[in-house]
């Protein structure tokens, strides 16, 4: 929430911010986080399967998962697999579960081909030069993340400035989700987050629903502009209903029997 109102009023100041807090009047009380009415449903079950892909520290305001999700996996059992390319992150995330169940975490990127690719992100804290934490969440295996994504959706031209005069490109191992999926013996999928900084409709591409069924998916789908009609025909054709809310699109099996607000 604190996220979007410093957004708000870098982009349009105090009158931006009061008309984004008049709006959430008019529209009444918050309504709940589909990831989280997944999840309440997806841990009903005794076995059970989650997969986060961009799981960044795990332990941050903006993860759907971790705090909703660590207590249930102890008490109930099923497994999370997590994926972090970025290994300062990777380090954190894996401290931030210990002693967790049953928690799995991998130090690769998924993309549409095994093997090795570039991976762009900030190399520098940011806070500790005076900006947002949240820039350090934006590294991808897309070149043009802090470009013309950027430019077409944050547009601050002062914070990307910083991250491009401190972006560090790294080689990182790449990973199919078949591949993924294949290491940890899955077959079936309850839940899979998705946050991968423009590259999502590469990653569902490669997806066989046919043969690996998951059950619910959340991408975040802002940065895919024009390409987002593209991920919804996509899904539809793999037999999804979706909906968006804030910069994500949700994803249900059109026979599901949850109820979820659209």
């Amino acid at each position: 929430m604190l996220g979007k109102i410093a957004q708000a009023y870098r982009e349009g100041g105090l009158r931006r911010v009061a008309g984004a807090a008049w709006r959430r009047w008019r529209q009444g009380p918050p309504r709940p986080h589909p990831v989280h009415l997944a999840l309440d449903e997806v841990v009903r079950q005794s076995d059970f399967t989650v997969v986060q892909l961009g799981a960044f520290v795990g332990n941050t305001p903006n993860d759907p998962l971790y705090a909703r999700l660590r207590p249930r996996l102890d008490q109930r059992g099923g497994r999370l697999i997590c994926v972090e390319p970025v290994k300062e992150h990777f380090v954190k995330l894996v401290e931030n579960y210990r002693g967790s169940k049953n928690v799995f975490c991998e130090n690769v990127a998924i993309a549409d081909r095994n093997g090795e690719a570039t991976f762009y992100r900030l190399g520098v804290d940011p806070v500790a030069h005076g900006y947002p934490d949240w820039l350090s969440q934006l590294g991808s295996l897309k070149s043009d993340r802090m470009g013309s994504l950027w430019d077409r959706f944050e547009k601050d031209a002062a914070l990307k400035a910083f991250y491009l005069q401190h972006r560090v490109e790294e080689t990182v191992t790449c990973l199919t989700f078949a591949e993924l999926l294949r290491r940890h013996g899955v077959t079936r999928v309850d839940l899979l987050q998705m946050d991968v900084e423009g590259y999502e409709l590469e990653i569902l591409s490669t997806i066989d629903f046919g043969q690996t069924p998951i059950r619910f998916i959340n991408y975040e789908s802002v940065l895919l502009h024009e390409r987002k009609r593209e991920a919804e025909s996509l899904m539809q054709r793999a037999g999804y209903g979706f909906f968006d809310h804030g910069q994500d699109t949700f994803c249900y099996r059109k026979d599901e029997t949850v109820r979820f607000w659209s």
